[in-house]
């Protein structure tokens, strides 16, 4: 998201190429210019994330809880001795810019072995460039764009890929929605919107079905009554809907409004308390990592945990999060060093892990194998409604 994943960004600036990589090249000359700060004896880890945004802010709890449940058993076991973590966390305000900043500085001021963050594809992508030109192990929570771990065996990522979500989305909509005809109305210059709309488009085509209607607008476009009327002449039966508050809203809205279509699919952008109660958004389905009631210890005891420090239950960015953390810490624990080189050749051989948020597998890249859960917004939550295996 991931999506992003994303947490989630209202404005989204394009992404340009030029621009982006001088950017780049700027702060790798700012790195090699200063000089590290002295290292304590610590497992340092930043944490950044769209802690204030204007359109669904990321909280840093996940990690928080994580970080304080190994402090509060002496630290970290790692070759036989304790190591406390720290926890850096540093705010990207869902900006581009801010983002890379923020993980130049937690990586050459800090001195962190491993960021946790950012959420969103359009920020995990360049500073994973960032990351692997550093050196230092970068692992997004939630982004799911293939492009954040391409080439760069020093980043990772929690949650499932956007091919992988396409492709059960579609097969969600062939063989338990029954349906023959589909839409999709997407952000074109989102990277996560248009990567998630083609591979569903891919999919669901190559299982028989027909894209009837594939609108796409650009940001700032709000336009979408006219896009919407194209969809429902050409008679879908399910819609596809890839985008991100606040533009979401105002299509569902129109959409339920105009009748559009039967059905109306998400994806795991939609992930989030705000969207989940919102009235034109009750029936709709939607994929993602992480529901509540998963029947298994791990997640039984990770939602009591949770609730209880923060008097809430946790949003999936909160239990990919915490995954993230718990992935890193095993990786130490496995490596017997918090060095991000050791790391990063544990995490790509750490094989199958139990998270709370369900298994994953990580056989030598930064992808790891697993499920997509498809719910049914009733009442204002998520109802499972059915679990896809990756290799199904």
């Amino acid at each position: 998201m991931s999506a992003t994943p994303t947490q989630l960004p209202a404005p989204r600036p394009v992404l340009r190429l030029a621009p982006l990589l001088a950017l780049l090249a700027c702060l790798a000359l700012w790195a090699c210019s200063e000089g590290p700060a002295p290292r304590e004896q610590a497992f340092r880890i930043g944490f950044t994330a769209a802690l204030t945004s204007d359109s669904q802010p990321v909280r840093p709890d996940g990690a928080l809880l994580a970080a304080e449940q190994v402090n509060a058993e002496g630290g970290l076991k790692v070759a036989g001795r304790r190591l406390p973590v720290r926890l850096i966390i540093r705010d990207n305000r869902n900006r581009l810019e801010e983002t890379l900043v923020a993980v130049r500085e937690l990586i050459t001021r800090d001195q962190v072995s491993a960021v946790v963050g950012p959420f969103v594809s359009r920020q995990a992508i360049p500073a994973g460039a960032l990351a692997q030109s550093s050196g230092v192990v970068l692992v997004s929570p939630s982004s799911s764009n293939p492009e954040t771990t391409r080439g760069k065996p020093f980043v990772f990522r929690v949650a499932f890929v956007d091919p992988v979500q396409g492709k059960a989305l579609a097969r969600f909509a062939r063989e338990d929605l029954g349906a023959q005809r589909a839409a999709v109305l997407f952000d074109a210059t989102d990277e996560y919107c248009k990567g998630v709309a083609e591979y569903f488009r891919q999919a669901f085509t190559a299982q028989g079905g027909e894209i009837v209607a594939f609108e796409a607008y650009l940001t700032g476009d709000a336009d979408f009554a006219s896009r919407l009327a194209r969809i429902k002449a050409a008679r879908c039966q399910v819609l596809l809907l890839p985008n991100f508050a606040p533009d979401l809203i105002r299509q569902l809205h129109l959409a339920r409004k105009m009748g559009v279509a039967k059905d109306i699919l998400g994806t795991d952008c939609w992930d989030y308390p705000d969207n989940l109660h919102e009235p034109a958004a009750q029936g709709a389905y939607f994929s993602t990592n992480f529901v509540l009631d998963r029947d298994v210890p791990e997640t039984r005891t990770f939602v009591q945990a949770f609730s209880e420090r923060f008097a809430r239950p946790p949003a999936m960015d909160d239990a990919l999060s915490y995954d993230a953390m718990q992935l890193l810490f095993r990786a130490a624990q496995q490596a017997g060093a918090v060095q991000p080189q050791a790391l990063r050749t544990a995490l790509a051989n750490l094989g199958h892990h139990q998270g709370v948020s369900g298994i994953m597998r990580f056989n030598g890249t930064g992808d790891p194998e697993r499920s997509v859960v498809i719910v049914r917004i009733q009442d204002g939550r998520p109802a499972f409604q059915k679990e896809i295996q990756p290799d199904d």
